[in-house]
């Protein structure tokens, strides 16, 4: 796909003048220049009242940051719909664990999991990010600059019959500037009330060149920001992890933890918590471009450009590991050979568990790029739009701090070069550098498409007119995430990488009609075919009611289906090489694996290699919405939307479905990795033993969720004193359940945090606030609340995470319409996460922070 820029940028050339040329063709047949049609998210037929048929909220650049909210992903992670399992940032995130990209943020509507939502620029797709969370992928939201944005909608519903397979739980679509005219400078600077330097620095100038027939709108944006460590924050930790030595069986405390002891003292408390980032800093810039240009009979070329580069760290605390010394070594401390004297004689070796001297850090540099051309306009009675895009995402991380290559531990303890005793600290810059393993990752997405559709008016019913809107997509999709070898085969101490390798493409074709039933009755119906090149193809279909008995109200449902195609992370995938354990015992499921060693064990440890499936079939799922939009006066608005998702055969890595076909199949249980060739199964040594497991991802489980959403506003203009707007919307869960597998019971995950990285499901997330207009003047505050939770699974003495309610608040003045001042509060209050006693962070990370009170200055200038 090298050529592909250049195919995309010899396209838009070319349109212009071949715009002109069907311009000129088209002119007897269009005398007068049309309307412009409207488009809105969750429909792609034009020109057709679909006021309140969805559940759709748009939130404006000016909303936003009134907020305070500083980037995209900020918002998105308190958005109602949108603050539960699988939305991810870098904000409370943590280096390296199970090979997560450094940097990156993503989202995920109905905790559905990001690669079950669909990311739209200017309601096209972009490439996602080269690397996946985990077994997700994802659209990286931290390449969008929140000041090239206008608006931001978020459509709530299921949507694979009109946008495309993955947009399974919904839409999340960002429109940027266009159609400004003028210069801009906007100056931002922000930090938080500790005594830590947390400064953030923003400066963006969007410029607007329009002539009769033209605009092109530029957005430059440049934004640094430091990093905020927990040693920065009065974190509360209860659960510290532990150092210790093993000497004649037994085991002791090093001297460098003083009392500090766990075990009765035979070991050594070690809080690595404290030692993590809250927040990493980063160096960004992008820039976006709009141009249209307008010919006299309606005919329009348009074409985009988005250019994102982002610099920054992760950070992570020092790695644990173990290493065996010699008993002789000349680096055992006196103390530590006086225990091992004890018993007369120098002991072969001792084992040493403990933590590297230093933090571990990697830096990310991510790129993306996006281009498009393509042209609108009419011909007789029907519109038509086509335009060929082209987007790139590339990311390399690399490690500069603290990951350790195994193999360089094992020779330089082995031959005295480094001291693993007391934390490691006693050995030299040089002696701790040479054991560093760079681990550089890469990788590159690519998505080239070519879209077109026409919309028109089929034929007239009773009550009124049949619109149509009929299309087409093709798409060709690239992707490799190559981490370094050492980290493929395990061997750099705390790091976990998978690669990935993979192309496919992609033809879709789909129909959407709006049929008139009655006077006030709507039905909607769409339908969409999509074919993958190395998966097969699917139809799903959606269909809607919109009834609107009176002006003010409209009653609305939907019933939807959807489909995922596994990803190419997850058809692609290359080696990734661990560890797995089972237990032995005639009552224990895998039995059968265990020979001598695991009879006397009851237990055995296995090597695990995962890899790719490229017999994976699709997630399927439905999808309902029954709902209502009501103007109950012109200052009184209010929606209500019930929904409700079912998510079959959802795909993850799943080590036990290899197993239970060990156990069932015997011809999956051989003697050497040599016998089992390509074949997921299991390898038994000589004794009967499990010794090697070769697995990957399995369409596996099931997941249902339902609730309500809410949304009220209320106007009041006193004349006097100004313009109050209020708003209260939220989002209420009934139940998240999930099978793991087929086989596994039913899990209930609604309202508790589940797994090591703390996974919250909220009940009930609710934004309220208010707006106030008067004049120059303009404030708002506002509240966002999550309700309580259950400890995870990791608990150790508590049993409920508290709710959490925070403020934030702004004030702006305009002066006059060429300069604004803008000062927002976040967390105005001040206040603490609750606390959570799982092992990662003694919050719940993925839905509260640490961050603090925290202001930010903003001056805009116009001319």
């Amino acid at each position: 796909m090298r050529s592909s820029v250049l195919l995309c940028a010899v396209f838009g050339m070319a349109l212009s003048p071949v715009a002109l040329a069907v311009a000129n063709e088209l002119e007897k047949s269009q005398p007068e220049q049309t309307v412009e049609r409207v488009e809105v998210t969750g429909s792609r037929l034009k020109g057709v009242d679909m006021e309140g048929a969805n559940p759709l909220q748009s939130f404006s650049q000016d909303e936003i940051t009134k907020k305070g909210y500083e980037s995209v992903s900020e918002f998105l992670r308190d958005l109602p719909q949108a603050s539960s399992a699988g939305t991810f940032s870098e904000t409370g995130g943590v280096a390296g664990a199970d090979g997560a990209p450094a940097g990156a943020s993503g989202v995920s509507l109905r905790g559905l999991g990001s690669s079950s939502t669909l990311v739209l620029i200017n309601g096209r797709r972009v490439a996602v990010d080269s690397f996946s969370n985990g077994s997700d992928s994802f659209v990286n939201i931290n390449a969008i600059p929140l000041s090239a944005i206008e608006r931001i909608d978020v459509l709530t519903d299921g949507a694979s019959s009109i946008y495309g397979s993955d947009a399974i739980a919904g839409v999340i679509n960002f429109i940027l500037r266009k159609d400004f005219a003028g210069h801009e400078f906007s100056v931002q600077y922000g930090d938080d009330t500790s005594d830590h330097d947390a400064s953030r620095t923003n400066l963006t100038y969007a410029g607007g060149f329009e002539t009769a027939q033209s605009n092109t709108t530029i957005v430059v944006d440049y934004a640094t920001r430091n990093a905020i460590f927990n040693t920065d924050r009065p974190i509360n930790v209860t659960y510290k992890s532990n150092t210790r030595m093993s000497i004649d069986g037994n085991d002791y405390a090093e001297t460098w933890c003083g009392d500090d002891t766990q075990k009765s003292g035979s070991r050594c408390n070690y809080d690595y918590v404290i030692q993590r980032a809250i927040q990493p800093d980063y160096e960004n810039i992008g820039a976006t471009l709009n141009h249209i240009y307008r010919f006299d009979d309606g005919l329009e070329f348009f074409a985009e450009g988005m250019f994102q580069q982002n610099n920054g760290s992760s950070y992570e605390a020092p790695a644990g590991y173990t290493v065996d010394v010699a008993g002789d070594s000349v680096n055992v401390p006196q103390y530590v050979k006086d225990i091992d004297m004890q018993d007369g004689s120098v002991s072969d070796f001792i084992t040493v568990r403990t933590r590297f001297p230093e933090r571990r850090i990697q830096e990310y540099d991510t790129q993306s790029y996006r281009i498009l051309a393509g042209i609108r306009g009419d011909i007789a009675d029907w519109g038509f739009e086509s335009a060929l895009s082209y987007g790139k995402s590339t990311n390399e991380i690399k490690n500069v701090s603290g990951y350790m290559n195994a193999n360089s531990l094992d020779a330089a303890v082995a031959n005295d070069s480094f001291n693993p005793f007391n934390l490691g600290q006693d050995s030299s810059s040089a002696q701790i550098a040479a054991l560093r393993d760079p681990g550089v990752r890469q990788g590159e997405s690519e998505v080239l498409s070519l879209d077109f559709n026409f919309t028109g008016d089929l034929f007239t019913m009773p009550a009124g007119t049949v619109s149509s809107v009929f299309g087409g997509e093709y798409r060709k999709e690239d992707i490799f995430d190559k981490p370094s070898v050492n980290a493929v085969n395990n061997e750099i101490i705390g790091l976990g990488a998978s690669d990935a390798a993979a192309d496919r493409t992609q033809y879709a074709a789909y129909g959407e009609f709006n049929f008139p039933l009655a006077e006030s009755l709507d039905l909607i119906a769409a339908l969409r075919y999509d074919h993958y090149s190395d998966f097969g193809g699917d139809v799903n279909p959606k269909v809607s009611l919109r009834y609107n008995p009176i002006d003010e109200l409209v009653l609305r449902a939907s019933w939807s289906t959807g489909f995922r195609a596994p990803s190419l992370s997850q058809l692609g995938a290359g080696t990734s090489l661990g560890s797995q354990y089972i237990n032995c015992g005639s009552n224990e499921p895998y039995n059968a694996l265990c020979g001598t060693t695991g009879a006397d064990l009851g237990e055995l440890e296995f090597d695990q290699e995962t890899i790719g499936n490229k017999g994976l079939e699709a997630e399927k799922s439905q999808a309902i919405n029954v709902g209502m939009s009501w103007n109950a006066t012109d200052e009184l608005q209010l929606t209500v939307d019930y929904w409700r998702y079912e998510h079959d055969d959802i795909v993850d890595i799943d080590a036990n479905t290899t197993l239970d076909a060990c156990i069932k199949d015997p011809t999956k249980v051989v003697g050497s990795i040599a016998e089992l060739g390509d074949n997921f199964g299991c390898v038994v040594d000589g004794r009967g033993d499990i010794s090697f497991l070769r697995t990957g991802y399995f369409n596996v489980g099931n997941q249902s969720t339902d609730g309500l959403d809410y949304n009220l506003n209320y106007r009041l203009d006193t004349k006097k004193i100004g313009e109050f707007k209020f708003y209260v919307t939220g989002t209420e869960t009934f139940s998240f359940e999930r099978k793991v597998t087929p086989s596994s019971p039913v899990e209930d995950l609604l309202g508790k945090l589940s797994g090591a990285s703390e996974t919250a499901r909220p009940e009930r997330v609710i934004d309220l606030g208010t707006d106030w207009e008067v004049d120059n003047w303009n404030a708002n505050i506002s509240g966002h609340y999550i309700s309580s939770m259950g400890d995870g699974d990791f608990k150790f003495d508590n049993e409920t995470v508290e709710d959490w309610l925070t403020f934030s608040a702004s004030i702006g003045y305009e002066p006059n319409e060429n300069h604004n001042v803008l000062l927002s509060v976040r967390n105005l209050t001040d206040e603490e996460p609750p606390y959570a006693s799982s092992p990662t962070n003694g919050y719940a990370s993925s839905v509260h922070d640490w961050l603090g009170r925290r202001w930010n200055v903003r001056y805009t200038f116009k001319f």
